[in-house]
């Protein structure tokens, strides 16, 4: 029964492997709820009107793994191919770019240093970064708040993050590293549920959309990726997960292939 309450809430799908994790993290709210049992926590968390208790169990359920410039071909298509390509086009005036379920931050400002780096390769560095806007969301409250501060440990430092970046992009706070101002002012995070989005959400150039699509039901994905082609612009590009593809969910998207991985563009 919560697993369908999860689904409805919020889409992830768990399956029967998970019901004993699912069964462990709950138990963790019980106390904070004043609930004596699952039962009880369950018709609390059917009947609340206050969205407290439902972030909890989201909070509860949702993973959180993440690295710095995950699989590597992503950014690496964005300073060669889609960032170049863009500049091209004069009559772009803003490049709006999406990093959904954006965990703790990485992603995003794995985007933002990525554009800094190809900045530094052109003329007129200062006016294409003044052009560009990412926002990173994510259905976790608890890792919002920590992108905003952008203050990472050595444990996650050590994620897909190189030397050298470390030293361009970060500065020491105490026993953690914090992201400077340059790649901070890029960036926006705000809270955002895949199954609630605003309608005038978007539109964007360019949507990550990595390690999502995993957690849906085929028919949430079916839908989530109906609604990708309206909040993405004309021929803009759309990352999704290693393994993951938009084929046999919508056929206005072709592949591009480069370095090793694919990434789709709207047609």
């Amino acid at each position: 029964m919560f697993r369908r309450l999860i689904q409805e809430k919020c889409g992830i799908a768990l399956d029967d492997t998970k019901a004993y994790l699912l069964e462990n993290r709950l138990a963790r709210m019980l106390t904070d709820s004043l609930c004596k049992n699952f039962g009880d926590l369950y018709f609390k968390l059917k009947s609340t009107r206050s969205d407290k208790l439902l972030k909890k169990m989201i909070e509860a359920v949702t993973t959180k793994e993440t690295l710095w410039f995950r699989d590597q071909y992503p950014f690496k298509a964005l300073h060669h191919i889609i960032f170049p390509e863009i500049v091209t086009k004069s009559q772009v005036s803003e490049i709006n770019i999406w990093s959904a379920g954006c965990s703790t931050g990485q992603e995003t400002y794995s985007i933002a240093m990525t554009a800094q780096e190809y900045s530094k390769t052109i003329t007129n560095a200062q006016n294409f970064i003044k052009r560009i806007s990412i926002m990173g969301t994510d259905i976790s409250s608890q890792s919002i708040e920590h992108a905003l501060i952008g203050e990472y440990d050595e444990i996650a430092i050590q994620r897909g993050l190189s030397e050298t970046r470390l030293k361009q992009f970060f500065y020491k706070n105490g026993k953690n590293w914090q992201i400077n101002d340059t790649i901070k002012k890029m960036t926006l995070f705000e809270y955002q549920n895949l199954l609630e989005l605003p309608k005038r959400f978007g539109p964007f150039d360019i949507i990550f959309l990595r390690n999502v699509m995993i957690y849906f039901s085929e028919e949430l994905k079916k839908n989530l990726f109906k609604q990708m082609t309206s909040i993405l612009k004309k021929d803009g590009y759309m990352f999704l997960g290693t393994g993951e593809t938009v084929h046999g969910y919508s056929d206005r998207f072709h592949i591009i292939r480069y370095d090793g991985g694919i990434f789709f563009q709207l047609s």
